[in-house]
């Protein structure tokens, strides 16, 4: 008697080991882009090992609408269907991946895959991802205003511009590489053209003073970029020439020592008594 209930119990643990343990159905690589560029094509991939199950169906979901299936008992085994923004090109698709034809804007969005196997089990696996379309600038950021001398005292008035993309590009300013204060930043409104595009812009202005210089030399970095798919940037260099005469007077007035250049490199301390 005790023999047949061991008989009766070993499936049912075989059961469970199938269900639950190493022969269970597993993703091998699930990847849908962070970023796209408008324009080109984007491959989805959903990769899966089914550990002996026979596979029912693949499908594919932008923000919870089917637009891709994969069923090998149908005939065609590919279907795709129709949703705003998004080609599949089905000649460069099959069970584990999907192609997407010169994505545009609207294909932005969550993007699901959902693996089902055969009765009597129906496993099945489920996987989303999100996916941002950008339109990168097209060129390099331009820097407009600044001049190649300054005396100290001298108002630094630039503007760094980065060509129309979506989203607009993040702006930086550095001064000999250091990071630029916030309140020498000079903020411009954004303006939007008919394809959704915007002009970046961002202004630096300051009063040039001593610590501004190394050697003399004052160099001024905007940098643009889009997360890690666009990164540019442009130089802006200027020399201290002399100090500003009425700075230099006051100094003296008040008795404090005071830093006199001649040129560009010769400086010296005077103290006034």
């Amino acid at each position: 008697m005790a023999a047949c209930v061991t008989t009766k119990v070993l499936p049912l643990v075989a059961l469970c080991c199938l269900v639950d343990g190493g022969w269970a159905m597993k993703w091998v690589r699930f990847s849908v882009p962070t970023w796209a560029s408008r324009g080109e094509d984007v491959r989805l991939t959903c990769d899966y090992d089914l550990e002996g199950e026979q596979l029912y169906s693949v499908k594919w979901y932008k923000a919870g609408r089917e637009f891709y299936r994969y069923v090998p008992g149908d005939w065609p085994p590919q279907q795709s269907f129709s949703l705003h923004g998004v080609q599949v090109d089905e000649v460069r698709s099959n069970h584990k991946m999907v192609t997407l034809r010169k994505v545009n804007l609207d294909a932005d969005g969550r993007y699901k895959c959902e693996v089902l196997t055969e009765a009597p089990l129906f496993k099945t696996l489920v996987r989303s991802s999100i996916m941002h379309v950008v339109e990168l600038p097209r060129g390099v950021p331009q820097v407009t205003g600044g001049q190649s001398e300054y005396r100290l005292g001298d108002t630094v008035n630039l503007t760094c511009s980065a060509p129309r993309s979506i989203p607009p590009a993040s702006l930086t300013w550095y001064i000999n590489n250091q990071e630029a204060p916030q309140d020498y930043l000079v903020s411009y409104p954004s303006h939007v053209d008919h394809e959704g595009r915007v002009e970046a812009k961002l202004g630096l202005l300051f009063r040039a003073e001593r610590w501004h210089f190394v050697e003399d030399n004052m160099t001024l970095r905007c940098s643009a970029s889009i997360h890690s798919l666009y990164e540019k940037e442009v130089l802006h260099s200027g020399i201290v020439v002399e100090p500003l005469v009425p700075a230099l007077l006051e100094d003296q007035i008040s008795g404090a020592p005071t830093l006199v250049c001649a040129g560009i490199t010769a400086c010296f301390i005077l103290l006034f008594l």
